[in-house]
């Protein structure tokens, strides 16, 4: 059995790669693991608070273990405090980090490099399926999540706090991947098979941050 664990953003893309490694009886899932911002206490990107994503964790019954990184830091900065993170889940038993990516090659080939060098694996149980088969099977499995962010050169900023549902699907213009995988909006997911108990959140006020390229939803109790 290959003890892994999952690089977690809280997003529905992560959520489905979980759920088929907790589905998967070769595969023991060890924890969730996340990069978040030591300024902004938020998860980079997504602008999740970080207390959101121990409530998921909590609400799934896995550890949660953050790596906490400067605003902009660089990449030697990253993979420095990376191989130290790894080098405490290897002493854990871990062999092996879980991604949600689906097709960008250029990520999967830096973060195999990275592991390679970190002498670990990556598994990618998305990889190479089709986004829209994605989109569909997230919800199919009764995967509930929210829009947190929204790329305004890519999609409407009103789509902030819409559900990820048949209807948003439908908006989509026919440029923006139904996952958003070139990065036109990330989720929160706060329900679904992988949860033991469903997050109560409600959304709040939009807002920007250093890059007003990009807008974000506050999530609230």
């Amino acid at each position: 059995m290959k003890n892994v664990m999952v690089s977690w953003s809280g997003g529905k893309d992560s959520s489905l790669a979980l759920f088929k490694m907790l589905n998967d009886p070769t595969i023991k899932v060890k924890g969730l693991f996340s990069t978040v911002s030591s300024e902004s206490d938020r998860l980079p990107m997504h602008e999740v608070k970080r207390t959101w994503l121990t409530r998921q964790a909590e609400a799934i019954g896995l550890p949660h273990y953050e790596l906490e990184l400067p605003l902009q830091a660089s990449n030697e900065i990253y993979e420095k405090e990376l191989h130290k993170q790894f080098e405490q889940f290897k002493k854990r038993g871990v062999q092996a980090i879980v991604y949600a990516d689906l097709f960008l090659e250029d990520i999967r080939n830096y973060r195999d490099e990275l592991l390679k060098r970190m002498d670990m694996q990556g598994v990618y149980p998305l990889w190479g399926t089709n986004s829209e088969e994605i989109a569909h099977e997230l919800l199919r499995r009764g995967f509930k999540a929210v829009i947190t962010t929204v790329d305004t050169d890519q999609l409407s900023g009103e789509f902030a706090g819409h559900v990820y549902n048949d209807d948003f699907l439908r908006q989509l213009p026919a440029s923006v991947d139904p996952c958003g995988e070139y990065g036109e909006f990330h989720t929160f997911v706060f329900d679904g098979p992988i949860f033991n108990q469903p997050i109560s959140i409600r959304t709040g006020d939009s807002f920007s941050t250093m890059n007003e390229r990009f807008g974000h939803i506050e999530l609230k109790e």
